[in-house]
């Protein structure tokens, strides 16, 4: 945990420098890849892959929006007034797709003869993977590791599939999708493979259940946050065993149950807008007098006391940028006068400030920050997604959330990884 003290957090803006592996970094991956000693080699191999499998996605996406692209501009600017265009245009500049020469954006020549002739499309749905000689060695091994990734993705969903596509380790492979080692990851490119049906300016329908967002909450919860949300948490109140809490959204009560085994004798109010989930999550808490599952509209609900802590886990990218800055005055609103909103929540173009947070924490190694690498650069897809999708309103952005917060009478008091990858944050608002 890190305070407004030791760094000044509205000091690192959102950056589209992009972001590469130093020599050493590469070999490291390269040396682990080629030998695989141990399931974090494994990982590596799939982090690798998982890049071409995103990159597929984009260039299938780029096919379909060709003639949107904008000429002679910078990253910054933005295609429309459509949110995913500038999302669109970062992701495809951060997976080498675009590159920027002499203030244009161009189509990396590497990648190109994948989006003619109907190429991408055929191998993306699965219909022809016999590919042209024309094709450069960088859009085989791409296509490759793509077909690897779907391999993977399929076994998740069906343990009884056939790999097509892996012949090597094949056992192994197998074992950690049944063993659940890469659960969220093989998810997050089930997810973001829809991508690929991106046709700006319209929405992407999902092909999702809300609840399939909130499970897979559930799964990160489970694999990477519960444990450092904890540890924050009892930074933020040490030997405090009695608060009162608010959680916004609250899914299927991950949060709630780990505050309530932590915390004795706490009341816990969560609030569910879907009522297939709230069902599930008040059979889950019934008949323990000190929670309250809710399922209300947060914009109606109407508080009837002020709480010690607020909690706001991935749920901002349901609302816009109006909405946002009424959940954070109604959140505000809501606070005890040294109350705290602890927000989950990832954001892109943000390398700079998670790192000088990884030193701060000595957590800065060299396998941290290959770590942070990885997840930097998906993060770029899964910011898309959330722009792109009809799930969700828009991205987080840190920048605007800087802004959104600046202007409410509230400020970063704290902030610590939620995750081993420095994928999400936590952060502490406090009151001015």
């Amino acid at each position: 945990m890190i305070t407004k003290k030791e760094i000044d957090f509205s000091a690192y803006s959102q950056t589209v420098e992009f972001i590469k592996p130093d020599f050493l970094s590469r070999m490291i991956v390269g040396v682990f890849r080629l030998f695989k000693p141990n399931t974090a080699a494994y990982k590596l191999e799939f982090y690798e892959r998982m890049l071409n499998f995103l990159r597929m996605t984009g260039l299938a996406a780029l096919a379909g929006n060709r003639s949107a692209l904008p000429v002679n501009r910078q990253l910054s600017d933005n295609m429309d007034n459509n949110k995913a265009s500038p999302s669109f245009i970062e992701f495809l500049y951060h997976f080498n797709i675009l590159v920027l020469r002499n203030n244009r954006l161009t189509i990396n020549e590497c990648y190109e003869r994948l989006t003619e002739d109907g190429i991408i499309k055929k191998v993306i749905n699965g219909e022809d993977h016999t590919l042209p000689g024309s094709l450069s060695k960088k859009e085989r091994r791409t296509v490759r590791d793509f077909l690897f990734v779907n391999d993977l993705v399929k076994k998740y969903g069906d343990p009884e599939y056939t790999f097509q596509t892996i012949k090597k380790n094949k056992r192994f492979w197998e074992s950690l999708i049944i063993g659940k080692k890469l659960d969220y990851e093989v998810r997050l490119c089930e997810t973001l493979y829809n991508l690929a049906d991106l046709k700006i300016p319209q929405k992407i329908k999902s092909p999702f259940d809300d609840d399939y967002y909130t499970e897979s909450g559930q799964n990160a919860f489970k694999n990477f946050t519960k444990f450092v949300f904890l540890d924050y948490l009892k930074k933020i109140y040490p030997g405090n065993n009695t608060i009162s809490v608010f959680d916004l959204g609250c899914g299927y009560g991950n949060y709630i149950e780990a505050i309530h085994n932590a915390f004795p004798g706490s009341e816990i109010t969560g609030i569910e807008i879907n009522p297939v989930v709230y069902t599930a999550t008040k059979k889950k808490f019934e008949g323990d007098g000190n929670i309250a599952i809710v399922n209300e509209n947060f914009f109606d609900y109407a508080a009837t006391k002020k709480y010690d802590l607020i909690i706001m886990n991935y749920v901002l990218f349901y609302f816009n940028a109006a909405e946002k800055k009424k959940v954070i005055e109604k959140t505000k609103d809501m606070l005890t006068s040294n109350g705290s909103i602890v927000i989950c929540q990832y954001f892109s173009g943000i390398e700079d400030l998670k790192i000088r947070l990884a030193k701060m924490q000595n957590d800065y190694t060299l396998s941290k920050k290959i770590e942070i690498y990885y997840s930097e650069k998906i993060l770029y897809a899964n910011t898309l997604w959330n722009d792109s999708v009809d799930t969700f309103s828009e991205a987080v952005k840190w920048d605007e959330l800087k802004i959104l917060i600046a202007g409410s009478g509230l400020h970063i008091e704290s902030m610590t990884n939620a995750d081993k990858f420095y994928y999400s944050l936590f952060i502490e608002l406090k009151k001015d």
